[in-house]
């Protein structure tokens, strides 16, 4: 800014205060210190509250930001998850429940003990196929019960028992079980018709 533009003004200023008592001019300068200090009083409380909304800004940010991470993370295993059953899934695309079940009950040592593998309903979901079976187990003790089960669900076939129902029976003094399973069994439908010589 040019200063002869304020010169007048600054004459008259001055003889303002030159005009003035001596008690005037204190008065005078404590007003001019009270409304400075009150300016800059002013001026920091605004720059301490948009520095705070700055920061707060900041840390939002950063926390969606942390949130999208972890949803990505999540995906990206999800997604690993799903590659991992599929492959499962294709590798046993060639053996069905009942010979799988036949294995694990000659592997459990109760092989005579399976009854029966009887398939009860198919189900279709998107490119998955879900086949329920019933399983008969017969005459076991619950030491031989807990051997199966453990073959059936560590050996990595796609399947899930759905419910398990046992009745207890007395043979020649000793405890016996009777079990029934519902079990389903997972196949890629893609996997399914290219085994029967189909086109995905």
């Amino acid at each position: 800014m040019n200063p002869t533009f304020l010169e007048p003004a600054r004459t008259r200023f001055n003889e303002l205060v030159a005009t003035m008592s001596e008690r005037d001019r204190k008065l005078f300068v404590g007003l001019v210190v009270v409304v400075t200090i009150a300016v800059l009083g002013g001026l920091g409380w605004f720059g301490k509250r948009q520095l705070a909304d700055a920061r707060s800004r900041v840390t939002a940010r950063e926390a969606s930001l942390a949130q999208i991470e972890a949803l990505a993370a999540e995906q990206a295993a999800g997604a690993e998850e799903v590659a991992r059953i599929e492959a499962e899934l294709k590798r046993r695309a060639g053996e069905d429940l009942p010979a799988f079940m036949e294995k694990a009950a000659q592997k459990a040592g109760v092989g005579t003990n399976l009854a029966a593998v009887r398939e009860r309903e198919v189900s279709t979901q998107g490119n998955l196929e879900e086949k329920r079976y019933g399983v008969e187990l017969n005459k076991v003790s619950t030491a031989q019960l807990a051997e199966f089960l453990h073959a059936v669900e560590t050996d990595g076939y796609p399947l899930r028992i759905r419910t398990m129902k046992t009745r207890t029976t007395t043979q020649a003094g000793v405890k016996i079980l009777n079990a029934t399973l519902e079990v389903s069994a997972f196949k890629l439908v893609e996997t399914a018709e290219a085994a029967a010589g189909g086109t995905p």
